[in-house]
């Protein structure tokens, strides 16, 4: 499909109002209050694939601050009943979007020429999505994560696009059919355009609202509760070490931690900057995939197992400096810094860009905000595409059991005294997540592997691994 590349989108990427000559929705009377719910907050195998927070959309640039979805609360039931129903399938709910802005929607108009307006809604009248009485979504397999093949991708111009497209394969029409029919078994209605929006059957009660993500309040996700256990600090003093620990339930939305003000203090992120580094790559194409393989320049490294050509995924395993520092050069600071501001990363500086800022330069990051990072991979609410999450995911897995996966990456830096150390990740089990950031100072090599071994006792005594 054609990209429309026609305006600037800084004010929509960083909350600026529009300077258009209709600069609000139009006010309706008697219309319900808002009272969206995030859809993943309902089932956490709803998937997200939120194309409007990244940049392979019609727009061609982010327009979302972060991968979200909302939906009006009964709509957002209905649609919970429709995943539970392709559940037994062993099939699941994707989205596309739900809620959205209405300074959006008038964006999207604006960029969009005459010929395939009827794609869009026209602000003047607002859409059903403005109302969170809308929703964009298709179907994957809940085995695989692969989407089920559809007559047209989302947000196709085209005539593959109608719910009534005759051409396409049997099964692409099977798996579209399907949709449509559980859709409206709960009160939705396709879109005569697009096979993937459906409209909830109440959509005229709500009105046409403007509300930014990050004012949508969450009663379902309340403020998580914070409990300091010091019975953690025995494992530091007995590898006689400085740090602290943060450890968040999911399940429970709790953290229980080691040196409070230590949590909530910016450190140099150093190698656990890899994950997100290694989501840049692959979203933005600065590498093929993990397989591309990069040759070392034969100069001396660090550490003897980066002295060998490398791939993303060999380079995360061992940390190999080299490798993110060249690849990070094959993309310019605006990408870098986008992609940092759309993840809400740490302090989101990419001062000393070309260089290996993240070990040495200005970029810091939190204990805490290491752990809020991970739930959002967790839950697939990053600027990537999915199968960039899930590839990402898979590079960290470092421990599998029966019982638990665990997915880690550590980080040192040697430009500061004390050195900077992290062991940053979560382990998945059957019915709970938990996450895990631990800081600590090194002082000789020989305290690096304490990373390690500090954290697993700390996850062994909260019964998280064996």
């Amino acid at each position: 499909m054609k990209k429309v590349f026609l305006i600037p989108l800084l004010a929509v990427i960083f909350g600026v109002s529009f300077l258009f000559a209709q600069p609000a929705p139009p006010k309706e009377q008697n219309k319900r209050e808002a009272d969206l719910v995030e859809l993943i907050k309902l089932d956490k195998t709803i998937k997200l694939d939120i194309r409007y927070a990244r940049s392979d959309n019609f727009v061609g640039r982010p327009v979302y601050p972060e991968a979200r979805a909302f939906l009006q609360r009964p709509a957002a039931e209905a649609l919970l009943r429709v995943h539970k129903e392709l559940k037994k399938q062993n099939l699941g709910l994707l989205i596309f979007d739900g809620y959205r802005p209405w300074t959006i929607t008038k964006l999207f108009w604006e960029v969009t020429p005459e010929d395939k307006r009827i794609f869009v809604a026209d602000p003047k009248n607002g859409s059903r999505h403005n109302r969170g009485a809308a929703v964009d979504l298709s179907i994957y397999d809940l085995k695989t994560g692969k989407l089920l093949p559809m007559p047209s991708d989302f947000d196709d111009f085209s005539e593959r696009a109608h719910p009534e497209y005759k051409g396409g394969t049997d099964k692409e029409r099977r798996n579209r059919d399907l949709l449509r029919r559980l859709m409206e078994a709960e009160g939705f209605t396709v879109n005569a355009n697009e096979w993937w929006h459906f409209d909830f059957k109440d959509w005229q009660s709500y009105a046409l609202y403007d509300i930014a993500f990050s004012s949508i309040r969450h009663e379902e996700n309340p403020q998580p509760k914070i409990t300091e256990d010091k019975t953690f600090k025995k494992y530091f003093d007995e590898a006689g070490a400085a740090g602290g620990i943060v450890i968040y339930d999911l399940k429970q939305n709790k953290y229980t931690v080691y040196d409070k003000n230590r949590m909530n203090t910016g450190f140099i992120p150093a190698s656990t900057s890899k994950i997100i580094h290694s989501l840049i790559f692959l979203d933005s194409g600065a590498v093929k995939d993990d397989s591309e393989m990069l040759k070392w320049d034969g100069t001396k490294q660090w550490v003897k197992a980066w002295e060998q050509d490398h791939n993303l995924r060999s380079a995360f395993k061992v940390s190999a400096l080299w490798f993110y520092h060249v690849v990070s050069k094959r993309l310019n600071r605006e990408t870098m810094q986008r992609y940092y501001d759309l993840s809400n990363y740490g302090n989101r500086s990419t001062n000393g860009f070309g260089e290996a800022y993240w070990v040495k330069g200005d970029l810091r990051i939190t204990p805490k905000e290491q752990v809020e990072f991970l739930v959002r991979l967790h839950e697939n609410r990053l600027p990537f595409s999915p199968q960039v999450m899930a590839n990402v995911k898979d590079i960290m897995i470092e421990e599998k059991t029966d019982a638990y996966t665990l997915r880690a990456k550590t980080g040192w830096s040697d430009a500061y005294t004390p050195q900077v150390g992290w062991w940053v990740g979560y382990v998945e089990r059957a019915d709970n997540v938990y996450f895990f950031a631990l800081e600590m100072d090194i002082k000789k090599d020989d305290d690096a592997p304490k990373r390690k071994e500090i954290t697993k006792k700390v996850l062994k005594q909260l019964k998280i691994i064996e």
